[in-house]
């Protein structure tokens, strides 16, 4: 028997912060866990005791942990799932989407982003009662790489997040305000050559159209959307903790594939990973991927030997 979802606060995902010495808090942790790996595995359930002892690991009390457990489950994020004398959580379908979500990406940020000179365009219009989707919606903009131009107008470079947008559009009852445009800038190209404008409405969101270097205009509409001075520091402070930081150990492989991929997530809020050529020369996002795909890859397999025996079947032990 499980327990019965009620309704999430928030439409777009469970509400994350930090604790006051700036270090991830439990739930945030678990959300980070429960995406890395078990979602990411390619399965929607996986022991308490097991979630327990992995926060345990990476500096999080028992009751802290399970206290964030019950957070989840009370917003119908998860379910339990009684066996025996033991607890399996079971990640409601509606977590699965957003981790899957996270996930994907995750895996954007680590390449570089493909450049036509083709910009994803939003027009949104959110009824004024809506205040609390709207605030969802803006939330995953940022997350998914937009940046605000105008009242209700979004721009992005990077299109992988527009099927997303679109489901949580849908899902929120608002698709029907939203107009989806691809578009190009007119104006002198950064070596001299002529550009050109050209606006077009896509049911796929994906840009097309002959590959192209960043124009004048299109340095000048990213830097309208987007304030890269504020977003500098997060990559510098990334490589500050994790530039040639090793583990000793699988279980210490766990704590840093952990953090790692937590602090990597955290900086799509503001970051919306422009391509290169609209980027400064010196931009150390480029150095901070580099880092976290290494990183990732040298404590990967300890990690995940780590994580098998941690959610090992506790009923056969048991018997055992």
């Amino acid at each position: 028997m499980t327990t019965a979802p009620s309704t999430p606060s928030a439409a777009s995902g469970p509400r994350t912060r930090r604790r006051s010495d700036g270090s991830p808090s439990a739930r945030t942790l678990l959300l980070t866990v429960l995406g890395e790996y078990v979602g990411y595995a390619g399965t929607d359930r996986v022991w308490s005791a097991a979630v327990v002892e992995a926060l345990r690991a990476c500096g999080v009390e028992e009751t802290a942990a399970r206290r964030a457990i019950t957070r989840l489950t009370h917003e119908g994020w998860l379910t339990t799932e009684p066996a025996g004398r033991f607890t399996r959580l079971v990640m409601t379908p509606r977590l699965v989407r957003l981790l899957a979500s996270w996930t994907a990406r995750l895996r954007r940020a680590m390449e570089e982003t493909p450049w036509e000179g083709t910009w994803q365009q939003l027009l949104l219009r959110v009824p004024a009662a809506a205040r609390t989707e709207r605030a969802a919606v803006e939330e995953q903009l940022a997350f998914q790489g937009f940046g605000a131009l105008g009242q209700g107008v979004w721009i992005a470079a990077d299109a992988g997040g527009v099927p997303a947008l679109r489901e949580l559009l849908a899902e929120l009852g608002l698709a029907g305000g939203a107009t989806w445009l691809t578009c190009r800038t007119a104006g002198e190209s950064v070596d001299g050559s002529g550009g050109f404008v050209e606006a077009s409405a896509e049911d796929s969101g994906a840009g097309s159209g002959e590959a192209s270097g960043g124009s004048r205009a299109d340095l000048a509409l990213a830097a309208q959307a987007w304030d890269l001075d504020a977003v500098r520091p997060l990559h510098t402070d990334f490589l500050e903790r994790f530039a040639g930081v090793r583990a000793d150990g699988d279980e210490e492989a766990f704590v840093l594939r952990t953090r790692l991929v937590h602090a990597w997530r955290l900086t799509f809020d503001r970051d919306p990973r422009l391509p290169g050529v609209l980027l400064p020369a010196d931009w150390p996002g480029r150095a901070a991927a580099e880092v976290f795909v290494r990183t990732w890859l040298d404590c990967r397999d300890g990690a995940d030997r780590w994580w098998a025996r941690l959610d090992e079947d506790p009923r056969g032990a048991q018997r055992g």
